[in-house]
C-alpha cells in the first residue's frame, strides 16, 4: 500500500497537470464535449478491464494452479492469447459500430459535430486493446506481487500525454488529445509487457488447455458485468446532459468528476487494490477474525482520513475549482458551471470511497450475483434520481443524484456485510464517527473564523488563492489531527507514536 499509495500520489500531481492542461486549451467548449462523447465507450471498457481483470486473474491463478497442476508460464500464456484474441474483437466490434454507439450516447448529436465525433471515436479505439492487454499484465504482476512498475504506469502515462499534446496542439487540434491518449497506452502495454516477461521468463507453451481458461473468462465476464453497473454513472451523466443540457456541461462534468475523485484514487483505490489479495488470503473460516479486523480498521482508516478532505472540498469548490483549472480557455464560465457539480459530488465522496473498498469483500468472497443486485439496486436510484434532479438542477442535479446513490450504497453494504462478517456495525461506526463529526465541526468552525479574517476576492491572484488555500488546509489539517488527537482517536495516535519513535531515536 506505501508503494501504490506514494506512486499513485506522483501519478495523481502528474493527471491533474494533465487535467489542467486539456482545460487551458479546450475549456467547456462543444469541441470538447464531443471528444468526451467519442471517448466514453473506450474509456468506459477500459476502466472495467482494469477493475475487473486483476480480480479475476488473481484467484484464477492461484486456483488453477493448485487445481489443474498446470504450469504458472502455461497458464499466462494461455491467458495472454486468450485477451489477445477477446480484445481485438471488442476494438474491432467498436470500430465498425461506432456510428450507432455515437447515436445511441448522443441522440442530438448531428452535422459537423457528429462527423468530427466519429473520426474521434475511430482514432481512439486502439486505446480499448492497448490498455485491456496491460490490465492483464499488471494483474500477473500484482500476482507476483511486484507492484512498482504498475504503479508509475500512470505516472508515465500522463507525461506522454502532456508531452505529445504541447508537440501536436497547434496542428492537429482536439485530435492531439486522442492521439496522445493512444500514444501513452501503446507506452504503457509496451512497459508492462516487457517488466512481466522479465518477471516470469515463461517458456514457450507446449499446448493449450481450453478447460483452464473457461474458468478465467467466466469470471471476467461476471466481474466486468458487475464493474460495469458500478463505472457507468459518467455515461448516464453524458446522456442526461447531452439531451437536456446546454454545450459546456459535460465537460463541467468531466472536470469536476476528475477533481472530487483525486483524493479517493490517490488514497482508497491504490489501497484496495493493494490489499486485495490479502482480502482474499484472509477470506477463509481459519482467518476470519483477520479479516474482520482488517475490515474494521480499513473502514475507519477511510472514514477519518477522507472526512476532512470532503469537508474542505464542499467549503471552498470555487477555489479549488480555480486553482485547478482557471486559465487559457478556462474562463469565469468555465469556473462557474464546474464548481457548483464538484460541489455537490464533495458531498458523496467518503461514502464512495467506503462501498469502492467493501467491494473488494464480495469479490474475494466470490458474492458477485449478491454484489451485482446491490449495485443494480443503485444504478436504478442513479437513473431515477437523475432523471427527477437533472431539469431543475442541471448539472448540479445529476451530481446530487451520484452522491445520494453513494450514500445508499454505502448503507446497504455495510448493512449486508455486517452480517456476512458478523461485524456490529454500532461497535464498527459508533462512537467513532461521532468524534470525527466533532473534528470536522472544530475543523469548520476553524475554517468559519479564517474565512471572516481573509475573505476571498473573485478577482484575486492565482498566487493570492493559491496561498490562502494552502493556508487554510494547513489549519484545517492541524485542528483536525489535533482534536482527533485529543480525543484519543487510533490513526492520529499512532500517525504520531511512529514520527516520535523516528525522530528519537
Amino acid at each position: 500500500s506505501v508503494i501504490t499509495v506514494g506512486a499513485n500520489i506522483f501519478g495523481r500531481v502528474l493527471g491533474f497537470l494533465r487535467e489542467a492542461t486539456i482545460a487551458g486549451y479546450f475549456g467547456t467548449s462543444s469541441l470538447f464535449d464531443t471528444f468526451i462523447i467519442a471517448f466514453t465507450i473506450p474509456e468506459l471498457l477500459t476502466f472495467i478491464f482494469f477493475a475487473a481483470t486483476p480480480l479475476a486473474v488473481i484467484p484464477w491463478l492461484k486456483k488453477s494452479a493448485a487445481q489443474s497442476g498446470v504450469s504458472e508460464s502455461d497458464l499466462f500464456w494461455e491467458g495472454l492469447f486468450s485477451f489477445v484474441v477477446i480484445l481485438g474483437i471488442l476494438t474491432a466490434g467498436v470500430y465498425l459500430f461506432r456510428d450507432q454507439l455515437l447515436h445511441w450516447l448522443a441522440p442530438t448529436l448531428t452535422g459537423e459535430q457528429l462527423l468530427r465525433g466519429r473520426y474521434l471515436m475511430g482514432l481512439l479505439v486502439p486505446f480499448i486493446f492497448f490498455r485491456g492487454m496491460e490490465a492483464y499484465f499488471r494483474s500477473c504482476l500484482f500476482n507476483k506481487k511486484h507492484f512498482i512498475v504498475p504503479s508509475v504506469s500512470p505516472m508515465i502515462a500522463n507525461v506522454v500525454i502532456l508531452l505529445t499534446l504541447y508537440l501536436l496542439y497547434n496542428k492537429f487540434d482536439i485530435e492531439a488529445l486522442a492521439y496522445s491518449w493512444v500514444l501513452s497506452s501503446a507506452i504503457l502495454f509496451v512497459v508492462n509487457g516487457y517488466t512481466i516477461f522479465s518477471v516470469l521468463r515463461p517458456p514457450a507453451i507446449s499446448s493449450f488447455n481450453y478447460s483452464v481458461i473457461k474458468p478465467l473468462w467466466q469470471v471476467v465476464l461476471a466481474v466486468a458485468t458487475v464493474e460495469m453497473i458500478a463505472l457507468i454513472y459518467p455515461v448516464i451523466d453524458r446522456y442526461f446532459a447531452s439531451k437536456y443540457l446546454g454545450p459546456g456541461q459535460i465537460a463541467a462534468l468531466r472536470y469536476a468528476t476528475f477533481l472530487v475523485h483525486l483524493p479517493s484514487g490517490m488514497f482508497v483505490v491504490s489501497f484496495a487494490l493493494a490489499s486485495f489479495p490479502w482480502i482474499s488470503d484472509y477470506s477463509t473460516p481459519s482467518e476470519i477474525e483477520k479479516l474482520r479486523n482488517l475490515y474494521r480498521e480499513s473502514i475507519r482508516l477511510i472514514l477519518f482520513t477522507l472526512s476532512v478532505v470532503a469537508a474542505g472540498m464542499v467549503m471552498f469548490p470555487t477555489e479549488i475549482a480555480r486553482i485547478a483549472f482557471q486559465r487559457g480557455a478556462f474562463d469565469l464560465s468555465s469556473l462557474e458551471l464546474t464548481a457548483t457539480p464538484f460541489r455537490y459530488f464533495s458531498f458523496g465522496i467518503v461514502f464512495y470511497s467506503l462501498y469502492f473498498y467493501q467491494m473488494k469483500y464480495y469479490y474475494a468472497r466470490s458474492a458477485l450475483l449478491r454484489l451485482g443486485m446491490i449495485l443494480l439496486i443503485m444504478l436504478g436510484v442513479k437513473v431515477i434520481l437523475s432523471f427527477i434532479l437533472v431539469k431543475p438542477m442541471e448539472q448540479d442535479g445529476l451530481a446530487l443524484a451520484t452522491s445520494i446513490t453513494w450514500l445508499f450504497g454505502f448503507i446497504v453494504m455495510t448493512v449486508d456485510l455486517g452480517r456476512i462478517l458478523q461485524v456490529s456495525r454500532i461497535k464498527l461506526l459508533f462512537p467513532y464517527t461521532g468524534k470525527i463529526l466533532l473534528c470536522l465541526g472544530v475543523t469548520i468552525v476553524g475554517w468559519g473564523v479564517l474565512q471572516e479574517i481573509w475573505i476571498f476576492q473573485a478577482n484575486a491572484s492565482f498566487l493570492s488563492t493559491l496561498s490562502r488555500m494552502l493556508v487554510f488546509g494547513i489549519v484545517g489539517l492541524m485542528v483536525y489531527f489535533g482534536v482527533a488527537l485529543l480525543l484519543k482517536l487510533p490513526e492520529p495516535q499512532k500517525v504520531y507514536h511512529q514520527l516520535r519513535s523516528r525522530l528519537t531515536r
